[in-house]
């Protein structure tokens, strides 16, 4: 059940190579899961490949692909696969909430165990990771200002924030297709974030990176949320105990033009920086487990570690849900939520743990990874 540095991968076979990560407070990490949706996933034959360590976009997004592959030649039968055809991309020409699949979608957040979107989205993630590949995401953290850069980094940051609107437009119309509210805000959180990005080139200062950083992590999540459906590990979620629900109800808002979740420094940034820095603390041991090893492969050694730092999982998912019901966000509120109750169904596979399962807790980093990114981005 280990989460390594970054991202909590899991195993490494057919996957993309393992690579050094950051700590979860640093700007790769984030942690979210949702309640238990029971609806049965169809298992692969063999596990698939893990998320990648790291913060490697290319590899992320490549590797998407890559799994899908895989499923097929092993006779999965994907939960990708849809009930009536291809997902329609033709946008609405209304903003109603009426437009909207996940309109009626107001209960209490839970594990997705399957989304009619996420082909669509992985056809646009990867095309998108094309244009992202070449060292974008550590030339984007180490720029300064737009004054102080060279002509090589303004036409790759300018060919980056194109390309990043472009997937913007595209994505609007399955966020008025999938039937589950927080996939919605996902999808609108990468518009609302990707399009900011765009903005703010022309004036662009170090902490605009937080706006590029809540648009890549809400891409990751999505690929976590698809790939824990994928692979089965979302249904591992049945024996979780069901979520409140939500104190604050989001509204869906018009998808052409959806909003960033958190515009100022509230107080909800300050703890989830410090809820984050103390995670990372707690676990450091365990951070660095190869979350490749299936438990009936761990040694006594990584199991201590491991055990060991299960009451601080379940802790930091309490903390994250109580921060979010108190926010008076809704978004934030349910991405909070989502957070915690992926983190337990994590932590309830046990002694059943595979490689595959990392793909939840994958998920809560990236979610937790977006509302960092958010925060950081109101210093600008």
């Amino acid at each position: 059940m280990s989460l390594p540095p970054g991202g909590w991968p899991p195993p490494q076979q057919s996957g993309p190579p393992n690579q050094p990560g950051q700590p979860f407070g640093g700007p790769g990490y984030d942690p979210h899961q949702a309640p238990p949706g029971w609806q049965q996933a169809s298992w692969p034959q063999q596990p698939g490949p893990p998320p990648p360590k790291g913060n490697s976009l290319k590899w992320l997004l490549i590797g998407v692909a890559v799994l899908l592959v895989i499923g097929i030649t092993v006779g999965v039968t994907l939960i990708f696969t849809r009930d009536s055809g291809d997902v329609n991309t033709t946008p609405s020409t209304s903003g109603a909430p009426s437009d909207f699949a996940s309109a009626q979608d107001s209960g209490a957040v839970q594990v997705i165990t399957s989304d009619p979107t996420c082909n669509s989205f992985v056809d646009i993630n990867n095309s998108l990771a094309d244009i992202q590949a070449n060292g974008w995401g550590a030339q984007r953290s180490a720029l300064g200002p737009v004054q102080e850069w060279t002509p090589e980094q303004r036409a790759q940051v300018e060919a980056v924030s194109k390309a990043t609107r472009n997937a913007a437009d595209q994505i609007a119309p399955l966020a008025k297709q999938t039937p589950h509210r927080v996939v919605r805000e996902l999808y609108q959180q990468f518009i609302a974030f990707g399009r900011a990005y765009a903005d703010s080139i022309s004036t662009y200062v170090p902490a605009n990176n937080g706006l590029a950083s809540a648009n890549v992590n809400a891409s990751s999540a999505l690929v976590g949320i698809c790939n824990a459906i994928t692979y089965g590990s979302a249904a591992r979620s049945v024996a979780l105990d069901p979520m409140a629900p939500p104190v604050n109800r989001a509204d869906p808002g018009i998808a052409a033009e959806p909003q960033r979740f958190i515009t100022t420094n509230e107080p909800a940034c300050t703890s989830f920086q410090q809820m984050s820095d103390k995670f990372n603390a707690d676990t450091a041991d365990w951070q660095q487990l190869d979350s490749s090893v299936a438990a009936e492969q761990w040694t006594p050694e990584q199991r201590t570690i491991q055990m060991a730092a299960l009451p601080f999982i379940t802790s930091w998912a309490n903390d994250m849900e109580r921060v979010g019901r108190g926010s008076g966000n809704a978004v934030l509120e349910d991405f909070s939520a989502t957070a915690a109750v992926y983190l337990r169904a994590y932590v309830a596979v046990g002694d059943k743990y595979v490689g595959t399962d990392s793909w939840l807790s994958y998920v809560s980093v990236k979610l937790n990874q977006v509302i960092l990114g958010a925060c950081r981005a109101t210093a600008g």
